[in-house]
């Protein structure tokens, strides 16, 4: 659609964890121009921005920096108005604004006092995204666990090998908080920096319930686990997927078991230069079964026991 806009101005972009970013990428969407925070506002060329803000979730030295902008840019703007606190810069903002929009009609009544050109408009439904389609690839990834865990380092070697090949793919990311960490804007760059090495091939999953990651791992073609130095026993994403017969893609290093071996029950990306063919997989997907058998509390419990009774 063309119009005189030519951003769409936000303050926060986490289209995850909050419905107004979401609403203002899906706006940018439909306008076509891209959507920018407030420092991008003061530092990028910007001649008619659509600014739209919910001042609730604003503190105040940000509604006042954004009027800063305004008033130093000196460029014409149109405001959409999530909600109304009706502070003194908020007010300064939607004076000097070219035309002003609430989204309902309560807010609008309380702002035609100071505009009464007011419009009330509305909110407008969040697109219902179809699940993928998993035959329009031929290799379906999967990986999950901490977020604080995810590389992307051997994602992109991964990546590489498919390409090489000449191999579609999508991967499915389900993640998850460790605790003390924060669900913040950084915890979703993960996904962006992992999306880029697949060209976008990438779906995000958020939190899953363990029934619904196990589902989704046993329906994977490969599991992929990178860690900051190798695979470990108490690596519990690895030792689960391979319990499921799905094979995985890690990295290993001298102080991974014994029982992790390239091309047996797991596949080393370091000493890859292909990506495994389908019967490859399954062979090595049969063998992690198999590999991690005796792993069970029974066991564990065991050596415990055969510790006590020494």
């Amino acid at each position: 659609m063309s119009t005189n806009f030519d951003c769409v101005v936000t303050y926060h972009q986490n289209i995850h964890t909050c419905g107004v970013a979401r609403f203002n990428h899906y706006l940018a969407e439909f306008l076509q121009v891209p959507m920018m925070d407030f420092d991008e506002l003061g530092n990028r060329a910007c001649s008619f921005p659509l600014i739209s803000i919910k001042e609730s979730e604003m503190i105040q030295s940000d509604i006042a920096y954004l009027s800063t902008v305004i008033k130093s840019k000196k460029f014409r703007y149109s405001l959409i108005l999530h909600s109304f606190v009706g502070s003194e810069t908020e007010i300064e903002v939607l004076q000097s604004a070219e035309r002003v929009m609430a989204l309902n009609a309560q807010m609008a009544s309380q702002i035609s006092i100071y505009r009464p050109d007011v419009i009330t408009g509305f909110t407008v439904p969040t697109p219902l995204l179809k699940d993928s389609d998993s035959t329009n690839y031929k290799i379906r990834l999967i990986t999950f666990g901490m977020a604080h865990k995810i590389r992307s380092s051997g994602y992109k070697k991964v990546a590489d090998l498919l390409k090489i090949d000449g191999l579609s793919s999508i991967l499915e990311i389900s993640s998850a908080l460790h605790e003390g960490t924060e669900f913040d804007d950084q915890f979703f760059n993960v996904g962006r920096e992992i999306s880029e090495v697949f060209d976008g091939h990438v779906e995000f999953l958020g939190f899953l319930a363990d029934y619904e990651v196990a589902r989704r791992v046993q329906s994977a073609d490969v599991m992929l686990a990178f860690f900051p130095e190798g695979a470990r026993e108490n690596n519990n994403s690895v030792l689960s997927a391979m319990s499921m017969g799905t094979p995985v893609i890690t990295n290993l290093d001298a102080w991974s078991p014994s029982w992790l071996k390239h091309n047996e029950s797991v596949f080393d990306i370091n000493q890859m230069s292909e990506f495994p063919s389908k019967p490859t997989l399954k062979r090595v997907g049969n063998a992690a079964r198999y590999a991690v058998a005796p792993y069970t509390f029974m066991t564990l419990t065991s050596l415990l026991t055969d510790v006590i009774e020494q």
